[in-house]
């Protein structure tokens, strides 16, 4: 009776701020959970996963060489700018490309309409190869580092054989979720928004694609070199990032706590549509402008600055408002998130400080898959690991990629090229303690990733968890 009356006794604005604080609590307790619903699901998710963990892994490898090859007195002891570029090369591709798509087709594998079958396997197996012969390029031959933006490549052979056979694996995965009619909302509405989600992120990545193949066709035939792929992947790496935006949206949302007493999430869906309306926004104009003028560049650059950040912004606010204390991996994620927005918004020029931004967004995503990968395993049979060593695996990873991104900030605002090894002297400055930092912060970060790799391989690797399956 007196919670009654206390609350008749609230003045009209403090309710109408409850009102707008409960609807804001999208997320409140919502039953958010991805489940292999078979066996075959599950191998061919371990499978999958498995792909992914290794890329991160062999990522890391090329990773610790770029870091040592920056850092002051260390960086004259390797061979010079051609390697750098050549690691740094099979580092993005391998970090992001890889990795990033591999771990959609885990969550995409959950979501399909039907059973995994041959065409599924041969897939996975088209990936597996690509993403071997793109790593191991660098054995074959000789190969000319071309740092272009969101894929740098080698241009030689069997890079671009093994780029390209991913890709094909990649978008028939994609397809195939596009294909799938989404869950029936009234049956269970959580994993319904889910399933809306992940088919909302396969459509971002076959816009890029199909924004791809229209550069591929267009651009003279004679083309060549850095300005020739700088043009074949802009439209299509910009429209990308919505792809890894709802995918980190969708991590974090998997990662919450359930409690089945939830209302039904439905601005949590129109969240989810706001995150890809760009990337779909941008596909017409990206099908009929000019190919590589300004206009061009300049349209997708500021389509990324203006509209990549507002759908994943508001998802935070709305789980902050709910006053959940919200899983290790997503507030990790949050905070490198929130750094990177930070850093990119001070940048001028083409100097470090814009590697600063991108390890913070990419990191952002990165963290959040992790964290993900973790609540996965019960649902893929396996063991999960200690809950101690999973909080030391993402804080080293976290806090190593802010420190990386401090240093890269650092030396940037000295004017320290991008893509680029610079000046690995000892002379006493700014930028040589900014590169320090940096040294310091990466080599934390991959300890992080090798805690990753060892923590999820060693689940997947148990022959008597796989027997469960």
């Amino acid at each position: 009776m007196a919670t009654t009356n206390n609350a008749a006794a609230r003045p009209p604005h403090v309710e109408q701020i409850g009102k707008l604080l409960s609807a804001m609590s999208l997320v409140a307790g919502a039953n958010y959970r991805l489940e292999f619903a078979s066996a075959a699901r599950q191998r061919h998710a371990r499978a999958w996963l498995l792909l992914a963990t290794l890329a991160v892994t062999a990522s890391s490898v090329f990773a610790i060489l770029i870091v040592l090859a920056r850092v002051p007195a260390l960086g004259v002891l390797f061979p010079g700018a051609p390697f750098y570029r050549i690691a740094l090369t099979l580092h993005v591709n391998l970090s992001q490309w890889v990795w990033f798509m591999a771990f959609a087709a885990v969550l995409w594998t959950a979501a399909a309409r039907r059973e995994p079958g041959w065409l599924d396997t041969l897939v996975l197996w088209l990936g597996a190869l690509g993403a071997l012969a793109m790593a191991c390029s660098p054995l074959l031959g000789p190969v000319a580092p071309i740092t272009s933006n969101y894929i740098p490549v080698l241009d030689t052979p069997w890079f671009l054989a093994g780029l390209a056979l991913y890709g094909v694996a990649v978008s028939i995965k994609a397809g195939g979720m596009l294909l799938a009619a989404i869950r029936p909302a009234s049956a269970d509405f959580y994993r319904a928004t889910l399933d809306w989600g992940l088919w909302l992120a396969a459509l971002c990545l076959l816009c890029a694609v199909a924004l791809l193949a229209r550069v591929a066709v267009v651009m003279p035939a004679e083309s060549s070199g850095l300005a020739y792929f700088e043009t074949l992947f802009w439209a299509a790496g910009h429209v990308w990032q919505f792809c890894l935006v709802l995918l980190m949206m969708l991590s974090w949302l998997c990662c919450l706590p359930p409690q089945v007493s939830a209302p039904p999430p439905r601005p949590v869906a129109a969240l989810l549509a706001l995150g890809a309306l760009p990337a779909l926004v941008a596909l017409a104009p990206g099908m009929l402008w000019d190919v590589g003028d300004a206009t061009y560049f300049g349209a997708f650059t500021t389509l990324m600055q203006w509209t990549t950040w507002p759908a994943p912004v508001l998802l935070v606010g709305a789980i902050v408002a709910t006053s959940q204390r919200a899983p290790l991996s997503v507030t990790l994620s949050w905070g490198l998130l929130a750094a990177g927005l930070v850093l990119g918004a001070s940048i001028d020029g083409q100097t470090t400080l814009v590697t600063a931004h991108y390890h913070g967004t990419i990191g952002a995503v990165t963290v959040a898959f992790m964290g993900l990968t973790y609540g996965l395993l019960p649902s893929l049979q396996l063991r999960a690991p200690d809950a101690r060593r999973v909080r030391i695996q993402l804080n080293c990873y976290a806090f190593g990629n802010l420190l990386m991104m401090a240093g890269l900030a650092g030396a940037g605002w000295m004017g320290a090229p991008r893509k680029m090894a610079g000046n690995v002297g000892m002379e006493l400055s700014v930028e040589t303690l900014s590169r320090m930092v940096m040294g310091l912060g990466g080599v934390l970060a991959m300890i992080g990733i090798w805690m990753f790799s060892w923590l999820v391989l060693r689940a997947l690797t148990t022959r008597k968890e796989w027997n469960r399956g």
